[in-house]
């Protein structure tokens, strides 16, 4: 099983792909001040990966050209496999919007730059449903649909129909995270029977979004076997045949090695 996209920096304690019992897996840095620890996580096990970049909610650092000079010098490591996360969060109204989109060009222009996926993170205002209260996600649609990367990542979908539709089209990946099992997400559990199987990706962005069971604690790498399990459900699916549909997934969408003994 792949977890493709956790925090590692962030746990406590910390832990590695094998002490998760894990085949792999993605860790994230959310600014240039998370890049040492993410480096030094994936270079210390051979089966973690890294992706670096910017958080939407961090992107006011990105405006120092040393600040972007430090992510432009971490994508050159052999052990990064994407850019991000990036993209616009309306949630917390912290980040004016205008310095959000700065930040998320430049990242798809890194991505374009260095043929690596584009992982995004989108999430609108608080109590927004689609139609006028979806400004994140549609934003989001027109900004990578204006960028025609090839490669890339809905990182934690929030099951916007537009946004999927595009990301699609782009030939992209959707990832769902712990939410899915969530009795309340019914857009996200929609989005997951309809995404086609071989775009599908599971992840866990742990420490947070626990998936039930877990609710409520912090989130584990581990964990992502659960959210994989809802959508075998979901989608009437042998979970053992959907996790390797997952895990060739993942290895196609980050360009991963193949399994060992595979």
């Amino acid at each position: 099983m792949i977890d493709t996209h956790c925090h590692l920096d962030r746990l406590n304690p910390p832990t590695d792909a094998a002490g998760e019992g894990l085949d792999a897996l993605i860790t994230v840095a959310t600014g240039p001040d998370r890049l040492a620890a993410t480096l030094a996580a994936a270079d210390a096990d051979p089966a973690v990966f890294a992706v670096v970049g910017v958080h939407p909610n961090e992107v006011a650092v990105a405006a120092d050209p040393r600040a972007r000079a430090a992510i432009e010098e971490a994508l050159r490591h052999p052990r990064v496999v994407g850019v991000g996360e990036t993209g616009v969060d309306l949630y917390w109204d912290e980040v004016p919007l205008a310095v959000q989109l700065d930040a998320f060009r430049w990242q798809g222009g890194l991505a374009r730059e260095h043929d690596l996926p584009l992982v995004l993170h989108v999430r609108d205002a608080q109590g927004a449903r689609w139609g006028a209260g979806d400004a994140a996600s549609t934003t989001t649609a027109l900004v990578i649909a204006e960028l025609g990367h090839r490669r890339g990542v809905l990182h934690c979908t929030n099951g916007h129909p537009d946004l999927i539709a595009t990301a699609l089209d782009l030939g992209w990946f959707v990832s769902f995270a712990g939410n899915l099992t969530y009795r309340t997400a019914e857009a996200i559990r929609e989005a997951a029977t309809a995404v086609p199987l071989d775009r599908l990706l599971v992840e866990t962005d742990a420490p947070y979004l626990a998936p039930v069971p877990h609710r409520g604690r912090p989130n584990r790498p581990a964990h992502v076997r659960h959210t994989a399990a809802e959508l075998a459900r979901l989608r009437g699916l042998d979970p053992d045949a959907l996790e390797a549909t997952l895990d060739a997934n993942a290895r196609r969408a980050f360009g991963l090695p193949a399994a060992r003994g595979a």
